[in-house]
């Protein structure tokens, strides 16, 4: 994996915003083998016809199977994105969730596409909402151009990584009042990084085009995969590098250390300290 160090510039970006947008992550050839590999993923929602009033039936969420595509697989360890991963989470990460995502353009007059203002990995749902860590981050891979508000692209709530409580919505309503929703104008080959603890919802495609985007997220090796995500698949493994190897899954066991992204965080320079089990102090005298 190529090292991309992550600017201070950056690194406060997400820290205040919860998210970071990268431009041009991917290149444009690069675009069009994951376009063409998303289109034959997606074969069977591109063949059947629109239901123009109900947006339900036109997107997709598919996650089993993506790895099979080997453009796909390359995103496991692309650079620049997942190195920014690393930078912000440390070594002992690996694939936690995938999916690819198309939204073909919904009718303005037909029933509004549907909110679900959350955040990742449910943690709240257990622990609540106060003093929440981070603990995983994913990226967004555009394929499309998002060129204005309400084109596809999830909507985020600036700053909610640090809200500690639920989301207050009012009854009547689909969105929080007096908070900063971002609706982001990227173009195909940017990327967004954002982190588990921020709120954001999926969006309406209101545009005039099929939206799609490919969805990675990394998280804890101690931290359980998510069901959908391709179990190791032990040729693929073997034909990984170590780097590649750790992320798939291929080291599951979490007492182990996570020797390959270790040896390439300490080669760039950008380790992270470890925390002690106890600490020694001074005998005392006697």
């Amino acid at each position: 994996m190529d090292f991309a160090p992550l600017t201070d510039s950056q690194r406060c970006d997400f820290e205040r915003d919860g998210f970071l947008v990268v431009r041009k992550a991917l290149e444009p050839p690069t675009v069009e083998r994951l376009l063409a590999a998303g289109d034959r993923l997606a074969a069977d929602f591109l063949a059947k016809g629109e239901v123009r009033n109900r947006p339900e039936y036109n997107h997709i969420d598919l996650r089993p199977g993506i790895l099979r595509e080997p453009a796909v697989l390359d995103l496991v360890d692309h650079s620049p994105t997942v190195p920014y991963v690393v930078q912000l989470l440390g070594p002992n990460i690996h694939l936690h969730s995938h999916t690819l995502i198309y939204k073909r353009p919904e009718d303005l007059d037909g029933v509004p596409f549907r909110r679900g203002w959350h955040r990742d990995v449910r943690i709240p749902k257990d622990l609540g909402n106060v003093g929440l860590p981070r603990v995983g981050v994913k990226i967004c891979y555009c394929l499309t151009d998002f060129p204005g508000p309400d084109t596809g692209m999830t909507k985020m709530i600036r700053g909610t990584h640090q809200w500690q409580g639920p989301l207050p919505i009012r009854g009547d309503e689909v969105d929080p009042r007096d908070f900063d929703i971002v609706d982001h104008q990227v173009e195909a080959g940017d990327a967004i990084l954002f982190e588990n603890r921020i709120f954001h919802t999926a969006a309406p495609n209101l545009g005039d085009r099929t939206s799609k985007v490919f969805i990675f997220g990394y998280a804890y090796r101690w931290m359980k995969q998510e069901i959908y995500l391709d179990p190791p698949n032990p040729e693929r493994l073997l034909a990984a590098d170590p780097t590649r190897r750790q992320l798939l899954g291929g080291c599951p066991d979490i007492d182990e250390p996570p020797w390959a992204l270790e040896h390439w965080a300490r080669k760039h320079e950008v380790s992270r300290p470890q925390f002690s089990w106890m600490t020694q102090t001074k005998k005392e005298s006697s």
